[in-house]
């Protein structure tokens, strides 16, 4: 074998410039779906559309799963902020910012929805509850008893 020919790089070799500069590009990319999605998500819920948000929270994990896999894969070649020139840079610091507060707008808003719903299921259940009327009813030795109601099923096909 030549003694000059290039060996192959080795799978624990930092990554080229190149590949660092695509990955930091790759994860302000991400930084900014997520944002917009966020926005979006915390948009339709402040609006009552529930139903338009499943399909954005699957939407949103697989962001949040490449921009995890982006973020440790710049770890491990070492890429920091400050490596990176001024204007990745300061577009990667004004995306961080934009990320965080959608966050904190996102989980705000879905936590103000996840309590209202919870307010609204607890006064149904306690209007139902005081509705239900009591009825007369036959205990164990045939005396007339007054008490709730208790719903139930009987099966007569055995």
């Amino acid at each position: 074998m030549n003694a000059l020919a290039k060996a192959p790089p080795s799978p624990l070799a930092a990554p080229s410039s190149s590949d660092a500069m695509g990955q930091a590009t790759e994860m302000l990319d991400l930084m900014m779906r997520l944002a917009d999605l966020l926005a979006h998500e915390t948009e339709r819920v402040r609006l009552g559309h529930i139903q338009d948000v499943a399909p954005l929270q699957r939407e949103k994990l697989r962001l949040a799963l490449l921009y995890q896999k982006t973020v440790k894969e710049l770890r491990v070649g070492r890429m920091t902020i400050a490596t990176l020139p001024a204007p990745l840079r300061a577009q990667i610091v004004a995306a961080s910012a934009r990320l965080a507060e959608a966050v904190d707008k996102n989980e705000r808003a879905l936590r103000i929805g996840r309590d209202a719903t919870r307010r609204l299921v607890d006064l149904t259940v306690r209007a139902v509850r005081e509705r239900v009327k009591s009825v007369t009813r036959y205990d164990a030795r045939r005396a007339v008893r007054s008490g709730r109601m208790a719903p139930c099923a009987v099966d007569r096909r055995l």
